[in-house]
C-alpha cells in the first residue's frame, strides 16, 4: 500500500495512520510524528528506517516503566481519588489484576461485582482468560460500584454513554505522574507495576510469565523491568 509523507521524513500507510490514531489520539500522535521526523533530520542514518510505524510504536514501549517505589503508588492513588473515584480505581484495578488498560476499559460492572474472578477474552491475544480478584478488591469493588446498575460500564465517559477511551486513561496517568514527579509512565504502567511487585513477593517468572500471557520468561523480565534493574546493581559497584 502507498504511503504518505505525513512529515519530513516520516511516512505512513493510510491504514497505519488511523490505527496509531486510533491507539494514541490526534494530538499524541503528532507529537510522536514530530519528534521521529526531528531526530530523522538530525541525523541522516535514521532516514533509512524499514517502518516508521515501528518506530513510533516502539518509541512509546521504551519510556514506560512499572512503578518501583511503593510510596509512589500511594500518592499516585492520592492525586488520581482526588480527580475522581472512577480514575483512581482505574488505577487501583490496574495495579491488581495485571490486565491490559484496553481489556480493564471493556469490563461492566457484571463483570466484577460479586465475582471471585475476572473472565475475559484478550482483545490484543483473542485468547480466554480467568483473573483472580483478591479479597481486598472485592470489597473495594463493592463500595465503588454500590450505586451502579449490572449493565454499566466500571469506567464511564463523563461525556458517553461509552467506556473511557485508551487515549483518556493515558493521559489521567500521565497527569497524574507529573504531578507526583514520576516519569516514564504510560498505558502500560499499571500492568507493569502489577508484574514487577508480583516478581518481588513471589520471585517466580515462570507462574509471572503465565499470568501476563508471555511467550517466554525472557520476555517476562524484560516487560517488569527486572532485567534492567539486575543490570544496573551489577555495575553500580563494578570498577577496574
Amino acid at each position: 500500500m502507498e504511503k504518505k509523507e505525513y512529515a519530513a521524513y516520516v511516512y505512513l500507510t493510510e491504514g497505519e495512520y488511523i490505527y496509531l490514531t486510533n491507539k494514541y489520539g490526534e494530538r499524541e500522535l503528532q507529537k510522536r510524528i514530530t519528534a521521529l521526523s526531528e531526530k530523522k533530520r538530525r541525523d541522516e542514518t535514521k532516514r533509512n528506517l524499514k517502518s516508521d510505524y515501528r518506530a513510533i510504536i516502539s518509541e512509546g514501549m521504551k519510556v514506560v516503566e512499572p512503578i518501583r517505589d511503593k510510596y509512589m503508588i500511594e500518592q499516585m492513588k492520592q492525586v488520581l481519588r482526588k480527580q475522581s473515584e472512577r480514575n483512581w480505581f482505574l488505577f487501583v484495578m490496574g495495579i491488581n489484576t495485571g490486565l491490559r488498560i484496553s481489556d480493564l476499559l471493556q469490563l461492566r460492572v457484571q463483570d466484577v461485582r460479586n465475582r471471585t474472578h475476572i473472565e475475559i477474552q484478550e482483545e490484543k491475544t483473542k485468547k480466554r482468560k480467568r483473573f483472580l480478584i483478591n479479597l481486598d478488591l472485592r470489597e473495594t469493588i463493592l463500595t465503588y460500584t454500590k450505586h451502579m446498575e449490572e449493565e454499566d460500564y466500571l469506567f464511564p465517559s463523563q461525556k458517553t454513554d461509552l467506556p473511557l477511551q485508551r487515549v483518556q486513561a493515558y493521559k489521567i496517568l500521565r497527569s497524574a505522574a507529573e504531578k507526583v514527579g514520576l516519569s516514564h509512565i504510560g498505558s502500560h504502567t499499571c500492568r507493569k507495576t502489577f508484574g514487577y511487585w508480583h516478581y518481588q513477593m513471589y520471585q517466580d517468572v515462570a507462574l509471572l510469565q503465565n499470568i501476563l500471557n508471555h511467550s517466554h520468561p525472557s520476555i517476562t523480565l524484560k516487560y517488569i523491568g527486572i532485567n534492567q534493574e539486575m543490570m544496573d546493581k551489577s555495575l553500580e559497584r563494578f570498577s577496574l
